[in-house]
């Protein structure tokens, strides 16, 4: 360790106070994926002491197409198939899904990369996962309305028996 030669009569807490910048700017990392969480931050951030200015920048990692993905899942019996509904019902980015016990299909729509979607399935269910079918739809009208209908066509399928 160097030793620093400092001018008689000061101390090394006068002379680091010295080289230390008035304005010190933090950058912080954090996963901020919605806009109220944004404002909270900002907020807990103003109330700090000694800060002047909160500068939050949130990059918008949301997909804006919507997806309809079909898969194909090894589904046995009642337990396969309640765990498969529970596991979905946990994932936010699906709107609505459509567990076909008898066909062994797993239909989910929402706003999601499908190759994700498939990658926590498969890990969660610890069984293989192929994708059969991927709908890319804009959000127009007719489509908004076909998915309406996709969903009330066949409602005993939605729950597990």
């Amino acid at each position: 360790m160097k030793s620093r030669s400092l001018s008689p009569g000061t101390s090394l807490a006068s002379a680091e106070s010295l080289s230390m910048p008035l304005l010190q700017e933090v950058v912080l990392s954090a996963d901020i994926s919605c806009s109220d969480c944004q404002k909270r931050l900002s907020e807990m951030m103003s109330k700090m002491g000694e800060i002047e200015s909160v500068v939050v920048n949130v990059s918008e990692k949301r997909v804006t197409l919507y997806c309809c993905l079909v898969m194909r899942l090894n589904i046995d019996c009642n337990a396969c198939c309640r765990k498969v509904r529970r596991i979905l019902l946990n994932m936010k980015e699906i709107e609505t899904h459509l567990v076909e016990k008898q066909q062994c299909r797993v239909s989910v729509c929402g706003r999601f990369v499908p190759a994700d979607v498939a990658i926590k399935l498969r890990k969660k269910m610890n069984r293989r996962v192929e994708i059969l079918e991927i709908q890319e739809l804009d959000d127009s009208d007719e489509q908004m309305e076909q998915r309406a209908m996709i969903t009330t066509i066949r409602p005993h399928q939605l729950y597990c028996y």
